[in-house]
């Protein structure tokens, strides 16, 4: 899916600035090649340099300054194709685990046809912070922030791109795993997982690389609201799953809570994935199978065409499972015991490749791909999976 159409101005920079676009916008003193080139084909430029040299970039020219802290490439960047799945294995048996990283790839088989594997990625770091903490993606990033059982309020940054992972500006208030994180508008919100009654949201900015105290919930929910198990972003609101509910912050309404009912007639109807792909959430129920939810009308609807026959057939272990947006398509990945008599057991990991369409005001799906991407030690856990920009 290509990037929105950009603004159609002579120069973005000056228009930014409020002002018309003078022939001398660069600075002389340093000249650059990118200034006798439209604004609209540098952004383009800049979509493909990853977000670490921004700082560097801004002191190559006034123009490209401007460029670097507009709102329009931050909307582009946020517009790439979620191209990219990077799963996040750890090291079970052990006093510290270890985390291992996979990148989910297509490939062109023996048959000559495109198969998908998980590669592993050799430039990303293991530390400590990645198991003890929340995560979100961000564009090309992965912010870990907050702690697991003791309170923290550091943050770490890993750049998908060059592998780099550095700390970044702390919270104001330390948070445990009880908090929530999401994504609005490109910007991380930390929901409670605090005793603070004053700061109970904060939300990060990665561009300005800061902290703001954000619109709390109400008094009564403040504490232990959600659980950092499954949740999701979609517009305003970031849900979060709880036994038998979903509970959903919305930040444009000065951070109201409401609880999106489940389907009716079946009791114990526990979640046990959930995920956005293409602006719908989506969610596996334990009873009700895969469906997805009408924002307007707040009912969920079956997906059509994919039933629960169909994913058991895949013998699909939803309760171990990962499921994501990948290539505008659901990715669901879950692990398979193989050998288990064996003296060194192994983990297949198995994957399915779910395309939706509109039938209608419905959504049907159909089986694109199924297979085994990976085969892992048995002391491999699958944890996390996250879905990158670029």
């Amino acid at each position: 899916m290509s990037p929105p159409p950009l603004m159609k101005v002579r120069k973005l920079s000056s228009f930014i600035a409020g002002k018309r676009p003078r022939e001398d916008d660069n600075d002389p003193s340093s000249p650059s090649p990118l200034s006798w080139l439209p604004d609209e084909l540098v952004l383009q430029c800049l979509l493909h340099v990853p977000k670490t040299y921004d700082l560097n970039l801004s002191y190559v020219s006034k123009t490209l300054r401007s460029l670097v802290r507009s709102p329009e490439l931050l909307r582009l960047r946020s517009s790439l194709p979620k191209n990219s799945i990077y799963v996040y294995f750890r090291g079970k048996k052990t006093l510290k685990p270890k985390q291992y990283w996979f990148t989910l790839r297509p490939i062109l088989s023996s048959k000559r046809e495109i198969e998908y594997q998980l590669i592993p990625v050799s430039n990303f770091p293991s530390h400590p912070f990645m198991y003890n903490s929340s995560a979100v993606a961000v564009g090309s990033e992965i912010f870990f922030v907050g702690g697991l059982s003791e309170p923290s309020s550091d943050l770490w940054i890993l750049d998908t791109r060059s592998g780099e992972f550095a700390q970044g500006p702390s919270m104001k208030v330390a948070r445990t795993c009880d908090s929530v994180v999401g994504v609005i508008n490109g910007k991380i919100y930390m929901i409670g997982g605090c005793l603070n009654k004053k700061i109970q949201v904060e939300v990060y900015d990665p561009k300005k690389r800061s902290w703001t105290v954000g619109e709390g919930p109400d008094e009564r929910f403040r504490l232990r609201l959600m659980t950092t198990q499954l949740t999701a972003s979609l517009g305003w609101n970031v849900y979060s799953a709880e036994t038998a509910k979903i509970n959903v912050y919305n930040a444009r309404q000065g951070g109201r809570l409401e609880t999106v009912k489940m389907p009716r007639g079946k009791p114990n109807n526990v979640v046990w994935c959930m995920c956005v792909v293409a602006d719908l959430l989506y969610v596996y129920y334990f009873r009700e199978g895969l469906m997805w939810l009408d924002a307007k009308s707040k009912i969920w609807k079956r997906v059509v065409g994919v039933g629960c026959n169909d994913l058991k057939a895949l013998d699909v272990k939803f309760h171990d499972a990962v499921m994501a947006e990948y290539n505008g398509k659901l990715a669901i990945l879950w692990p398979e015991a193989e050998g288990i008599h064996l003296v060194k057991p192994k983990i297949r990991i198995r994957c399915a490749l779910i395309a939706l369409d509109w039938v209608g005001d419905g959504m049907r799906g159909r089986i694109e791909w199924s297979g085994t991407v990976a085969e892992m030690p048995d002391n491999y856990s699958l944890y996390k999976i996250f879905v990158v920009s670029g």
